[in-house]
């Protein structure tokens, strides 16, 4: 169906505006991280400039004035040493206090220095042809926290993202299963009356035919109009399950459409291959619904001519669920479908209303608590839909 492909198709475009507009955030806030870096280095190599005037001039007055008016006062972080590696002499806002140059100090202002040398080029202290040492420098408060600003923003949008679809889906959730349940009721109730009047006639057609096969058949119809108008007076609900056969089950809707093959396609053929005959709990009026709805499928899928159908039963390997899986040669499921298969209206067939393969998700996933998948796929070979159902 073209509404679903158009959705995935909006959001794939949602996707790449969204990564459209993350990098444009990224790259706009690293243009104003390069531009304060840029400034705090020329500052870094004004401060080195006059330091080492001052220090050369040997004026006293001037280079305590330097370094107690200016660099005491910056909030960059820095460290001044005698040579280019080693030997700290003076820092400001690293986050060291003491003042004295002891073994553990000067090793943590050297693992420091080689830390802001990763991320900025020390600048020489040098005045005429004197060399006086280095000024190592990183980040300031500000860029730091710039740095860090695009990335909280961006999962502060996405949590807030995340939030609003989780509650969007729950909503539409509850939205669909309120239609469903509505859908199924009405349906039950608009059938019911005439359903009654129905079997009130065959009654007495009965009594007056006793003998005739095709009352009889009528009747066998009607009490399967019946059933199924339960079935649809079922949903919403929560009947009881049971623990029944697996295979009687199963067998039952299989015969169901054997008696039917003439009409559907004479050239098909629909087999069950049970393994051992399993007892699960299941409500068993919903569940064989859900049986029929994939063989109908099935049937709609396969050439009429020489249709095959195949019905396995057997546990997985960790013994935790029976798989029953539904194997046919018909015309196959694209992969870019698979999804949507058992999504409501969605459908290739021209008559098709788009609603038995998501009524049966419903009734595996929410009613049992299982799980339907398409296993493969190999247009006019091999296509296998599986049901999974706890044995437990």
């Amino acid at each position: 169906m073209n509404i679903y492909r158009q959705t995935s198709t909006i959001k794939r475009i949602l996707l790449l505006l969204a990564i459209i507009l993350i990098i444009a955030l990224l790259w706009y806030s690293q243009q104003i991280v390069d531009k304060l870096r840029e400034d705090l280095n020329n500052q870094i190599s004004f401060y080195a400039g006059v330091y080492a005037r001052a220090a050369v001039e040997e004026s006293e007055q001037d280079f305590s004035f330097i370094f107690d008016e200016i660099i005491r006062k910056s909030t960059i972080p820095m460290i001044i040493s005698a040579e280019l590696d080693k030997h700290p002499t003076a820092w400001r806002n690293v986050g060291i206090e003491d003042l004295d140059l002891n073994p553990e100090t000067v090793k943590k202002l050297e693992q420091i220095m080689a830390e802001m040398d990763s991320a900025n080029d020390p600048i020489p202290l040098t005045y005429k042809n004197y060399d006086l040492g280095y000024i190592h420098y990183g980040d300031t408060k500000l860029i730091r926290q710039l740095v860090m600003l695009p990335y909280i923003e961006i999962t502060v949008v996405a949590l807030f993202i995340f939030l609003g679809y989780m509650g969007f889906q729950v909503i539409r959730s509850s939205e669909k299963r309120s239609i469903w349940v509505g859908m199924a009721k009405e349906t039950a109730h608009q059938l019911g009356t005439p359903l009654t009047s129905l079997m009130g006639w065959v009654e007495l057609l009965q009594s007056d035919y006793p003998e005739n096969e095709n009352i009889a058949e009528m009747a066998r119809d009607i009490r399967r109009l019946e059933k199924i108008t339960n079935r649809f007076s079922r949903i919403g609900s929560t009947p009881a399950a049971e623990k029944v056969s697996i295979n009687a089950t199963i067998q039952e809707a299989v015969d169901y459409y054997l008696r039917r093959l003439p009409q559907l396609g004479p050239g098909i053929q629909v087999k069950f291959e049970p393994s051992t005959d399993y007892q699960v709990t299941i409500i068993r009026d919903l569940f064989a619904w859900a049986i029929e709805n994939l063989i109908k499928n099935a049937i709609d899928a396969v050439p009429q001519k020489n249709g095959k159908i195949r019905i396995q039963t057997g546990l997985t390997k960790n013994g935790k669920w029976l798989a029953i899986d539904f194997i046919d040669n018909g015309k196959g499921i694209l992969s870019k479908d698979r999804k949507n298969i058992f999504r409501p209206g969605y459908s290739t067939k021209k008559r098709g209303w788009g609603l038995g393969l998501s009524l049966t998700k419903r009734i595996i996933t929410d009613y049992h608590r299982g799980k339907i998948s398409v296993v493969e796929s190999r247009p006019k070979e091999k296509t296998t839909l599986r049901i999974l159902i706890k044995t437990g």
